[in-house]
């Protein structure tokens, strides 16, 4: 879980005690030893939590944070995230609109296409981006224009990358073609960045030679265009990258983050390559004051790595995640993976 769009400048403010939910009272498990899985009776209980504080985290200050839930809630609680994003689009912060956009377009939310329509109007235009993409998730189709219009001519790179990765994401193959003419355009075709996200797209809407390109930039660009291209991989999951998966989670692989993210796609695709680097990871501490969101960063991708795992033994670690409100981006990313890992079995819930 990664949010892309971080080009508007945003107030952020504290998270409001998210630890307070899991903490609220004990969570039973099976052994305290963090090796062992937690009893049948206890994982319910954990994952109502764990969503608990997904919802909460919406509401919070922190745009991160609030964006961030909301990505995770559509993948493992949507019906019970759902109004919560449909508030979002009344939020004072751009992000968090996009988010909701977003969020109601995935589970094409027709109840919100009134409101989802008056937001082709707000000041902010990557908003205006979510809004047409929601709408035409909502049946709304002659907004797509919106989204191609700024893939080919915003000025701005962020704007132009995000643009690409909403056009992947309408599920339409349609759009294939509208995506390639954009590679081809000259302001494209100098952005590694706009490659990388078009490439993605283009795989996700079943080009080969897209995903062939993005493994190709995976194995031998520079790099920051190594860690893009790595996770658009990670994201798509497909059959053909599992080789260039496998030698980045490997130790020569000199990056932390990078072997983390290999291992959360390699999940994907059923292997468990990186399972105990995963773990090992989840409680990493920082050595380096220059940086001080590694470890961040590391446990974050380490929790996100073993909820794409779903290996009940890593449920103590990450309910100990959970549990520390120290960082709340760690803590979403914790609540996603047990939430991943303790699936309900009417996972798949229809949106009315």
């Amino acid at each position: 879980m990664e949010y892309r769009c971080s080009c508007m400048a945003v107030r952020r403010g504290p998270l409001l005690a998210l630890a307070v939910l899991i903490l609220a009272g004990p969570l039973a498990c099976g052994c305290q030893t963090s090796n062992i899985a937690f009893s049948a009776v206890a994982e319910p209980e954990l994952r109502r939590r764990a969503v608990q504080l997904l919802l909460r985290a919406t509401q919070s200050d922190d745009v991160e944070v609030a964006c961030n839930a909301t990505e995770a809630l559509v993948r493992v609680a949507p019906a019970q995230g759902l109004p919560y994003f449909r508030s979002a689009l009344r939020s004072e912060y751009p992000l968090v609109r996009f988010a909701g956009l977003v969020a109601l377009g995935t589970l094409r939310d027709n109840v919100s296409r009134s409101e989802i329509c008056s937001l082709l109007a707000d000041e902010s235009q990557l908003v205006r981006l979510a809004a047409a993409f929601a709408a035409y998730r909502c049946g709304v189709k002659q907004h797509a224009q919106v989204l191609v219009t700024a893939l080919h001519d915003h000025p701005d790179e962020n704007v132009r990358a995000e643009a690409a990765h909403l056009i992947g994401l309408l599920d339409e193959p349609r759009a294939l073609k509208r995506l390639r003419v954009a590679e081809q355009v000259p302001a494209n075709e100098r952005s590694k960045r706009i490659l990388i996200q078009l490439y993605t797209s283009m795989a996700r809407l079943g080009d080969r030679t897209a995903l062939q390109k993005l493994i190709d930039y995976y194995s031998q660009g520079d790099a920051t265009s190594r860690i893009l291209a790595l996770q658009g991989l990670a994201e798509l999951g497909a059959p053909e990258s599992r080789e260039a998966l496998e030698l980045r989670v490997s130790p020569d692989e000199d990056y932390l983050i990078n072997r983390l993210i290999a291992a959360r796609g390699l999940a994907k695709l059923g292997s468990r390559a990186g399972y105990d680097l995963a773990l090992s990871s989840a409680e990493f501490s920082s050595q380096n004051p220059e940086d001080p969101d590694e470890a961040v960063r590391i446990r974050a991708n380490a929790a996100l790595a073993l909820g794409a795992l779903g290996d009940p033994r890593a449920l103590p670690v990450l309910r100990k995640l959970a549990e520390n409100g120290q960082d709340p981006r760690v803590q979403v990313a914790a609540c996603l993976a047990i939430c991943e890992i303790l699936k309900e079995p009417a996972y798949g819930e229809v949106i009315k």
